[in-house]
Protein backbone atom coordinates (compact mmCIF):
# COMPACT_ATOMS: atom_id res chain seq x y z
CA UNK A 1 0.00 0.00 0.00
CA UNK A 2 2.90 2.32 0.76
CA UNK A 3 4.16 1.96 -2.82
CA UNK A 4 0.78 3.02 -4.14
CA UNK A 5 0.81 6.22 -2.09
CA UNK A 6 4.36 7.02 -3.15
CA UNK A 7 3.45 6.41 -6.80
CA UNK A 8 0.36 8.60 -6.56
CA UNK A 9 2.38 11.30 -4.83
CA UNK A 10 5.00 11.24 -7.58
CA UNK A 11 2.33 11.43 -10.27
CA UNK A 12 0.72 14.40 -8.51
CA UNK A 13 4.11 16.09 -8.15
CA UNK A 14 4.86 15.55 -11.84
CA UNK A 15 1.47 16.96 -12.83
CA UNK A 16 2.04 20.01 -10.63
CA UNK A 17 5.50 20.64 -12.11
CA UNK A 18 4.06 20.35 -15.63
CA UNK A 19 1.29 22.80 -14.78
CA UNK A 20 3.77 25.32 -13.36
CA UNK A 21 5.99 24.93 -16.43
CA UNK A 22 3.06 25.51 -18.79
CA UNK A 23 1.94 28.56 -16.82
CA UNK A 24 5.44 30.08 -16.76
CA UNK A 25 6.02 29.37 -20.45
CA UNK A 26 2.65 30.89 -21.32
CA UNK A 27 3.45 34.07 -19.38
CA UNK A 28 6.91 34.30 -20.91
CA UNK A 29 5.76 33.84 -24.50
CA UNK A 30 2.88 36.24 -23.86
CA UNK A 31 5.35 38.93 -22.85
CA UNK A 32 7.40 38.33 -25.98
CA UNK A 33 4.29 38.39 -28.15
CA UNK A 34 3.28 41.73 -26.61
CA UNK A 35 6.69 43.20 -27.42
CA UNK A 36 6.53 41.89 -30.99
CA UNK A 37 3.01 43.27 -31.45
CA UNK A 38 4.23 46.65 -30.21
CA UNK A 39 7.12 46.43 -32.68
CA UNK A 40 4.63 45.76 -35.48
CA UNK A 41 2.65 48.83 -34.45
CA UNK A 42 5.82 50.89 -34.57
CA UNK A 43 6.61 49.65 -38.07
CA UNK A 44 3.12 50.61 -39.18
CA UNK A 45 3.80 54.09 -37.75
CA UNK A 46 7.13 54.15 -39.66
CA UNK A 47 9.13 54.24 -36.40
CA UNK A 48 11.72 51.65 -37.37
CA UNK A 49 14.12 52.49 -34.54
CA UNK A 50 11.52 51.79 -31.85
CA UNK A 51 10.55 48.56 -33.60
CA UNK A 52 14.20 47.52 -33.65
CA UNK A 53 14.57 48.31 -29.95
CA UNK A 54 11.44 46.33 -29.02
CA UNK A 55 12.45 43.33 -31.12
CA UNK A 56 15.96 43.36 -29.66
CA UNK A 57 14.43 43.49 -26.19
CA UNK A 58 12.29 40.44 -26.99
CA UNK A 59 15.31 38.55 -28.35
CA UNK A 60 17.37 39.41 -25.26
CA UNK A 61 14.60 38.06 -23.03
CA UNK A 62 14.51 34.91 -25.17
CA UNK A 63 18.27 34.34 -24.97
CA UNK A 64 18.29 34.92 -21.19
CA UNK A 65 15.91 31.97 -20.84
CA UNK A 66 17.67 29.62 -23.29
CA UNK A 67 18.99 27.33 -20.56
CA UNK A 68 15.50 26.73 -19.22
CA UNK A 69 14.04 26.49 -22.72
CA UNK A 70 16.62 23.95 -23.91
CA UNK A 71 15.94 21.88 -20.81
CA UNK A 72 12.18 21.76 -21.27
CA UNK A 73 11.43 22.14 -25.00
CA UNK A 74 12.48 20.67 -28.34
CA UNK A 75 15.75 22.13 -29.53
CA UNK A 76 14.53 22.46 -33.12
CA UNK A 77 11.66 24.70 -31.99
CA UNK A 78 13.97 26.89 -29.95
CA UNK A 79 16.47 27.20 -32.79
CA UNK A 80 13.73 28.04 -35.31
CA UNK A 81 12.49 30.86 -33.09
CA UNK A 82 16.02 32.21 -32.66
CA UNK A 83 16.47 32.19 -36.45
CA UNK A 84 13.16 34.04 -36.83
CA UNK A 85 14.30 36.66 -34.30
CA UNK A 86 17.50 37.15 -36.33
CA UNK A 87 15.51 37.42 -39.54
CA UNK A 88 13.16 40.01 -38.06
CA UNK A 89 16.11 42.02 -36.76
CA UNK A 90 17.77 41.86 -40.19
CA UNK A 91 14.67 43.37 -41.78
CA UNK A 92 14.64 46.14 -39.20
CA UNK A 93 18.35 46.90 -39.57
CA UNK A 94 18.28 46.85 -43.35
CA UNK A 95 18.22 50.07 -45.30
CA UNK A 96 15.22 48.98 -47.31
CA UNK A 97 12.25 49.34 -45.00
CA UNK A 98 9.64 46.92 -46.25
CA UNK A 99 6.69 46.81 -43.84
CA UNK A 100 4.93 43.90 -45.56
CA UNK A 101 7.96 41.61 -45.43
CA UNK A 102 8.65 42.53 -41.83
CA UNK A 103 5.00 41.88 -40.96
CA UNK A 104 5.26 38.39 -42.44
CA UNK A 105 8.42 37.56 -40.50
CA UNK A 106 6.98 39.00 -37.30
CA UNK A 107 3.71 37.09 -37.73
CA UNK A 108 5.63 33.84 -38.23
CA UNK A 109 7.64 34.52 -35.08
CA UNK A 110 4.49 35.21 -33.05
CA UNK A 111 2.91 32.03 -34.42
CA UNK A 112 5.98 29.99 -33.47
CA UNK A 113 5.77 31.32 -29.92
CA UNK A 114 2.09 30.39 -29.76
CA UNK A 115 2.83 26.89 -31.02
CA UNK A 116 5.24 26.34 -28.13
CA UNK A 117 2.35 26.68 -25.71
CA UNK A 118 0.06 24.46 -27.76
CA UNK A 119 2.71 21.72 -27.76
CA UNK A 120 2.93 21.81 -23.96
CA UNK A 121 -0.79 21.69 -23.18
CA UNK A 122 -2.19 18.33 -22.04
CA UNK A 123 -4.62 17.93 -24.93
CA UNK A 124 -5.78 14.71 -26.53
CA UNK A 125 -3.79 15.54 -29.66
CA UNK A 126 -0.58 15.95 -27.68
CA UNK A 127 -1.15 12.77 -25.70
CA UNK A 128 -1.67 10.63 -28.77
Amino acid sequence: MKRLYVSLGLIALLAAVCAVHTFCLSRFTGQLTDLLNQAQEQVEAQDWDSALRLTQQAKEQWTKQEGYLHTTLHHADIDAILVSFDEALAFLRGGEHQPAEYAAVNARLITQLGLLIEAELPTLTNLL
